[in-house]
């Protein structure tokens, strides 16, 4: 068995920003790792750190471009057991997107379309969830997501099935290299994690049940 991991993170570029108060959501970017040292840590996300309307595929690491400047950001890690067949298979779908990376940009509509719950698709465009999300309906059919690939923010990574929270705070304390004992700790750790826990749209809903019962 193999394991790959999926990374929600919260920038502090303006265009992140602005995502997360118009959604209503904590994070606004996703990656997928195929291994627990994210070595092999991918995502669509901006070719230049300071230009955020220019996107393409790219590998990601810690220390480069936007996550280089990020390092007091939240996370959110989650894992999942795969197997090696369907490790070679996101490989072959992160590959195929990295060969044609001059064909493949940022899906700029598609951040209104996911806001929307609007699925268009579109060949050669995707955000960073739509990509992740795809990778996983390629080669894992028992991770279950909430909504179609096409639609998927990077919050709705919370309400998959089959995934496992291992890690929640700043991405410069991201554990490295964590052996099975340890992801099974953090397993354990995490397993009654309320994913509306921080949800900014369960506080409105609150906020509104009270201004209703005053009326």
């Amino acid at each position: 068995m193999r394991r790959i991991y999926i990374l929600l993170s919260q920038t502090n570029t303006v265009l992140a920003r602005s995502i997360r108060k118009c959604t209503g959501t904590e994070f606004s970017h996703t990656s997928i790792s195929l291994d627990g040292n994210y070595e092999q840590m991918y995502s669509f996300t901006r070719k230049y750190p300071n230009n955020p309307v220019i996107g393409q595929m790219k590998r990601e690491t810690f220390d480069t471009g936007v996550f280089g400047k990020s390092k007091e950001c939240l996370c959110q890690i989650y894992t999942a057991e795969v197997t090696e067949e369907q490790h070679a298979k996101i490989k072959e779908k992160i590959d195929y997107f990295l060969n044609s990376k001059k064909e493949f940009k940022f899906n700029n509509l598609g951040l209104f379309a996911c806001w929307f719950k609007i699925k268009m698709p579109r060949k050669y465009k995707r955000v960073c969830s739509q990509f992740v999300a795809e990778c996983l309906d390629y080669a894992c059919p028992e991770i279950e997501m909430p909504k179609h690939f096409w639609i998927m923010q990077p919050e709705d990574f919370k309400f998959v099935k089959n995934i496992h929270m291992i890690y929640r705070g700043k991405m410069k304390d991201i554990p490295i290299g964590l052996s099975e004992e340890e992801i099974a700790e953090r397993i354990e750790k995490y397993k009654d994690y309320n994913p509306l826990e921080f949800s900014k749209h369960k506080n409105k809903k609150k906020s509104n049940k009270k201004v209703k019962k005053w009326k």
